[in-house]
C-alpha cells in the first residue's frame, strides 16, 4: 500500500499533461462523432471510474504498474465486464490521442481486458411464456399488443418503444426497426438556470448498429391481431398516440403484469433471451436469428442470447443414442 501512495504521489508531480486533461481533449475531439447516446456513456465511464482514479496523475510516469494497480482495483468492485472492457477502450483511445500529441506514457502499455464471465440471464420458460402469450392475446390494450411483438420478434426495449404504425408493412407482413428510444444524460446544459435544469432527457435516434436497422417478418396471427388496433401512421405502437414511452416506464408496466398473472419477476431484456432460446431449440437456422435480432454476427448471437436448460441437454443427449 505504501508503494502504491508513493507512486500516486510521484506521478501526480506538476509539470506533466494530466489524464484529467486529456480526456477533457479526447471528449472535444469526439463529441460530434458519435451518437449522443455513446457519447453520453463514454462521458459518465470517465467521470465515474477513470478520473477520480487517474484524473491527477501524469500521463508522461503512467506506466504498466501503476496501470495494473488501477484495472485491479477497477475488477474488485466487481464491475461488469461490458463496463471493464469500456474502461480499458476509452483508457487506450484516449492515451492513443494523447500519443499524436506528442505526450506519451512512461512505456509502451500493455492493456489487458479481463476474462468474460457469462452472466445468468433468467428466461421465460414455455409454461410461463404461454400463460402470458394467453392474458395478452385476451387484452385490448395498445402496451399488451407492444409486449406481443416483443415476445414474437425479440426486438430490444428501445426498439419497442420506437416503433410507429408506419413500421409496419401489410403486405409483406413484416415490421421494419428504424430507430430507439432511451433516456440518456442531458449533456447540452450550458446558459440553462439550475431551477430548470433537466439531468435527464428523451432521446429518440437511429438502432444501435447498422445491422440494427432491418426488416422482420411477423407471424401470421400477430399480422391478423395488429390489424385491429392500426392507428395513424405517425402514433407509436407502444402508446397508441403520437408520444412515444421509454424503456424504464416500459419495464415498470412489464413487472406490474408478470405479478397480476403470477409470473416469477423477470427484466424485460429476458423476452430477447427467451426469444434466442426458443429459435435454436427448435433447429431453426441461426444466421437467420442473428439477422432477426439485428447482430453483427452469429458468434454473438450464440455465445449472448442462447441458453440450453437441462432438459433441453438430455433431450439432445438421447438423440445421440
Amino acid at each position: 500500500m505504501d508503494k502504491m501512495i508513493r507512486e500516486k504521489e510521484y506521478l501526480e508531480q506538476p509539470g506533466g499533461h494530466t489524464i484529467s486533461q486529456l480526456c477533457s481533449q479526447w471528449e472535444t475531439s469526439i463529441r460530434y462523432k458519435v451518437k449522443p447516446t455513446t457519447y453520453a456513456v463514454y462521458i459518465t465511464v470517465i467521470e465515474k471510474h477513470i478520473l477520480p482514479c487517474l484524473g491527477g496523475w501524469q500521463a508522461e510516469k503512467l506506466n504498466n504498474w501503476a496501470l495494473e494497480q488501477y484495472l485491479q482495483e477497477k475488477q474488485k468492485e466487481e464491475l461488469s465486464w461490458s463496463t471493464l472492457r469500456l474502461i480499458v477502450f476509452l483508457l487506450k483511445r484516449i492515451l492513443h490521442m494523447g500519443e499524436e500529441k506528442g505526450i506519451g506514457t512512461a512505456e509502451k502499455l500493455c492493456f489487458y481486458i479481463p476474462k468474460y464471465k457469462k452472466t445468468y440471464m433468467r428466461t421465460l420458460g414455455q409454461e410461463n411464456s404461454e400463460k402470458l402469450l394467453h392474458y395478452l392475446n385476451g387484452s385490448g390494450e395498445s402496451f399488451e399488443l407492444g409486449l406481443m411483438i416483443c415476445i414474437c420478434t425479440g426486438i430490444r426495449v428501445g426498439e419497442l418503444c420506437g416503433l410507429q404504425w408506419k413500421d409496419v408493412n401489410w403486405l409483406r407482413g413484416t415490421i421494419q426497426i428504424n430507430r430507439t428510444v432511451s433516456r440518456i444524460r442531458n449533456l447540452d446544459t450550458e446558459g440553462i438556470a439550475e431551477a430548470t435544469l433537466s439531468k435527464t432527457i428523451i432521446y429518440i435516434g437511429t438502432p444501435k448498429t447498422g445491422t440494427s436497422v432491418r426488416e422482420i417478418p411477423l407471424p401470421d396471427f400477430l399480422i391478423l391481431k395488429m390489424q385491429r388496433y392500426k392507428k395513424n401512421d405517425a402514433c407509436y405502437i407502444l402508446t397508441g398516440t403520437s408520444k412515444c414511452m421509454e424503456p424504464r416506464g416500459v419495464q415498470r408496466k412489464f413487472k406490474n403484469l408478470l405479478r397480476k398473472c403470477g409470473i416469477p419477476d423477470i427484466n424485460i431484456h429476458s423476452l430477447r433471451h427467451s426469444f434466442a432460446s426458443r429459435w435454436i431449440e427448435n433447429g431453426f437456422d441461426s444466421k437467420a436469428l442473428s439477422e432477426i435480432l439485428g447482430h453483427s454476427s452469429v458468434k454473438v448471437t450464440m455465445d449472448i442470447y442462447v441458453h440450453s436448460d437441462l432438459e433441453q441437454k438430455k433431450s439432445y443427449m438421447n438423440r445421440m443414442v
